[in-house]
Parts: C-alpha cells; structure tokens; sequence
C-alpha cells in the first residue's frame, strides 16, 4: 500500500519549494507541518492581505533581475584570445604603415632628392653679340658650368631663329616667356669698344657693365624652386666670368691702355673694375600670399572635398534607402557638383580677403576665371575621392586614410617641383588633376604663358567625366557588399 509523502502537496511540491514561493510572495512566515491549525490560518490570511496589498490592482512592482558584465585584467585568461588578436593586428597594421610611409612618402621625398643630378635637363640660352675680348672667355667657362646651354653668336642666332640683328633682344624675350628655355644670358653688341673707350677718352662715361651683360628669365614660371635651384646656374656663371675677368680680361686690357689711363676720369678706371650682369625677372613672384593658393591651397582642395563626403553621408543613406538606383546616382552627381560649386568661391574668397591680385592676367574676369577653374579642380579630385572611399568603406572601410594620403601625395609630387628637376618617373603629373590645376593658377596670378591652358582644362574634365562613368560601379559594388554582410 502506497503511502503519500506528508512533505508535499497534492500537486506533487515538495514544502521547501512551497516555502520559497511564500516567501517570494511577501509572506514572513511558513508554519511548519506541526503548527496549530490557527497559527496557519492567520499564515494564510497574511498571505491573503500581502497578495491583495501587492496586487497589479494595488500597484504591485516588480524588481527586474540585471545581468552586469563583470570587468577582469589585461593578463587573465578571460581575455587571452582577445590578447592573441590584438597581437595580429599589431603586426598587420604596423606592416601596413610601414608600406605606406616607405612607398607614399618616398615618393615625395625623392622629388626633393639629388637636384644637381637632373641639371642636364635644364635648358639655359646664351647669345653673345659682342665679338671682342671681354665676351671671349664665355663659351669656355659656359662649359663649366651644369646646365643644358645652347650657345649662338649674333649671327647664328640670327640664321637658327629668321630673325634680323635688331630683333634678337625681342626674339630672346618670346623665347623665355614661351617656356622654350628657363632662362638666358644676353650679351649685347659692342660691350669690348665701349669698356676700352671708357680707359683711352677723357669724356667718356662709365663703363656700366650690367647694361651689357643681361639675364633674362621669368621666377614667376616656378615661385619656389626657380630662384633656389634654377639660378644659381646663371649667377655661378657670373661668379667664374667675375673671376676671369678680374685676373685676366681686364690687367690685359689695362696694360695695353696705360699710356691713356691717366688721361680718364678715375671713376671710370674704378667703374672697369666692377663686373655684374643685371637681372631681368619678366614674371616676377613677388606676393608670398600666392603660396596659398599655388600650393598648400591645393592640398586643402583635396581635403576640403573629403570634408564636404562625410558631412552629407548621413543624408546620402538616407536617400539611398528610398529612392530609385537613376535617381540615387542623379543626386549624387547634382550634390557634388553643387558643393563644389560653393566650396571654390569659398576658397577664392579667402585670396580676395588676402588681397590676391585676381586681375594681372584677365583683368576684372580674374576671379570669375579661378572661380571656374577652382570649380573644376574640385570636382576631379573629389570625384576621385567619391568612388575610391565608395569603394573601401564597402571593401576596407579602416584604409579611408591610407587613400587620402596616397591622393595628396601622388598629386602633389609632380607639381610642387618642376619637371626638369625630377626623375622622368614623375611625369605621371601631367595626367593628375593638382598638376594641371597649379598650370592654370600661374597663369590667372602670374600671368605666365598660357599655350598650356587648353591641356590643363582637358586634363580636368576629362577626370570629371571619368569619374562619373566610374561611379555607378563603385556604388553597385557598395550595395553589394552591403547585401552580403549579416
């Protein structure tokens, strides 16, 4: 005969687990199985009034159970594969910056490296008209000097370039301001009789020495480099003809002039002593405020377009979400060209504030001109900025920055140097955008020669077209790496 459990209940709970759920329920006391039979009724009859006090009704609360994450040290086992990862990465990433630095910014360094070796390159016109004995030494002591010279005399030049005798002061002129040659030394015709007459004629003038003996060259051509590693070409050249003519030209000539010497002026024997070739800039650079714009501006184009991306991505997924793919890549284009359209003239303004003359070269369209051509520029390198960060933020979006650095360097490598003072690896630039957008600066600010405008604005546009066929790739590939993720 089977025999019932006094501890449980019909039900089948065993008293502890009757206990627990009394007390759970407010009630203080459970009376034990031997209790009176009016203890228990006053247990259950304060249960009664604690369930009724506490009931929904009456406002009961519930006390909700939280589970805290429990914080350990760097060193427990807890976080030991954690520990193993960041080890990786570690590795991963400073390999990866180690190639960026090594590569990238070798690239830059090495514009700026060994100068003298590509002094070949630099083209240097020399006509020397005078026929006597002071301009003798000059085509030896060219010959000392680095630099790719072209020599002619009066009449070769004459023949080489159709012109007559007294054009060749003006034909030199066209021929530096057309970028054929960096610079050029002029020696004008008679430059020996007018020192020897200065020596033997009591009522001559001075010999003046930088009126015979003339560079010519435009630093507006190169504002950073040409005066710091273009001319010292020209000026070591006056240094050694200084020399030469101190020691040699001049003793010869005095001493075949003595019985005259005391006869002249003593001015003009001391004025026979000073050699010095005068110095015509044609193009000057002389506002350093054009640095901003000319170059570090530049750099802040690339990343004022970077800017304008990140401030309207939030906008662009919302947009994304709603409207139709032609739609989505027809306000993405209309946006950018809108931005880019305002963040220019911002960019203008400030070299207005600055009090840039806008009007060298166009006068009163000076500004509407860099405004268009501030516009463009944008455009192709933030275009270039849309599809490739469209592309990592799909693929690798922490590589972002590796991307903004490459771009800056890449395009500012080729163009803050000029190309004559580089390896030939460094005519890429030609095809970048900042490249072409520092041709075109030049001109507006400089007033340089312009025969390159049309391919600087080509080289524009034509990245501004490439950049729209490429971005509905960029943003199919983006939306299908988004698809896929989890």
């Amino acid at each position: 005969m089977s025999t019932q459990n006094p501890m449980n209940d019909e039900s089948g709970s065993s008293y502890g687990e009757h206990h627990e759920f009394m007390a759970a329920m407010g009630v203080d006391r459970v009376p034990e199985s031997g209790s009176s039979n009016s203890e228990k009724a006053g247990s259950v009859s304060g249960f009664n009034g604690q369930y009724k006090q506490e009931s929904p009704e009456n406002g009961l609360q519930r006390k909700e159970s939280r589970l805290e994450r429990v914080m350990t040290g760097f060193f427990s086992e807890r976080v030991r594969d954690v520990r193993k990862k960041l080890i990786t990465q570690f590795l991963f990433n400073h390999l990866a910056l180690a190639l960026l630095i090594l590569s990238v910014f070798s690239l830059y360094w090495g514009a700026m490296y060994d100068k003298p070796r590509y002094f070949h390159k630099i083209k240097i016109l020399a006509v020397i008209q005078d026929d006597g004995a002071v301009s003798q030494p000059l085509p030896s002591l060219i010959d000392t000097v680095p630099g790719h010279w072209h020599v002619y005399s009066s009449s070769s030049f004459q023949e080489n370039y159709h012109v007559s005798e007294s054009q060749i002061d003006t034909q030199i002129t066209k021929l530096i301001h057309e970028q054929k040659f960096w610079m050029s030394l002029n020696v004008k015709p008679n430059a020996t009789n007018v020192l020897i007459d200065s020596l033997q004629n009591s009522s001559a003038q001075p010999f003046n020495s930088s009126a015979f003996f003339e560079m010519f060259f435009e630093s507006g051509r190169d504002p950073t480099n040409f005066k710091s590693s273009i001319l010292p070409l020209m000026t070591e050249l006056e240094a050694k003809y200084q020399a030469t003519y101190s020691s040699k030209i001049l003793p010869q000539i005095m001493t075949n002039l003595s019985d005259s010497l005391a006869n002249v002026p003593s001015v003009n024997v001391a004025q026979a002593g000073s050699m010095l070739f005068s110095q015509v800039d044609y193009r000057p650079f002389d506002n350093f405020v054009l640095l901003g714009p000319l170059q570090v501006g530049l750099i802040y184009c690339i990343l004022l377009t970077f800017f304008q991306l990140l401030l309207f991505a939030p906008m662009h997924a919302e947009f994304a979400q709603k409207l139709k793919v032609p739609h989505m890549i027809l306000y993405r284009y209309l946006i950018a060209t809108i931005n880019y359209f305002f963040l220019s003239l911002f960019f203008c303004l400030v070299s207005l504030a600055f009090q840039v003359d806008y009007g060298r070269t166009y006068g009163r369209s000076g500004f509407l001109v860099a405004w268009m051509a501030s516009w463009l520029l944008m455009m192709a390198v933030g275009g270039a900025n849309e599809n490739m960060l469209t592309l990592l933020a799909a693929l690798a979006p922490r590589f972002s920055g590796f991307w903004m650095i490459f771009w800056v360097v890449l395009n500012i490598s080729p163009s803050f140097y000029p190309m004559d003072l580089v390896n030939n690896v460094y005519r890429y630039g030609y095809i970048l955008p900042i490249f072409n957008g520092v041709g075109i600066f030049r001109v507006i600010f400089l007033n340089i020669y312009p025969g390159h405008l049309g391919r600087n604005f080509g080289v524009l546009c034509a990245w501004i077209v490439l950049n729209m066929l490429l971005f509905p790739l960029c943003a199919k590939v983006f939306a299908t790496q988004k698809k896929r993720r989890p």
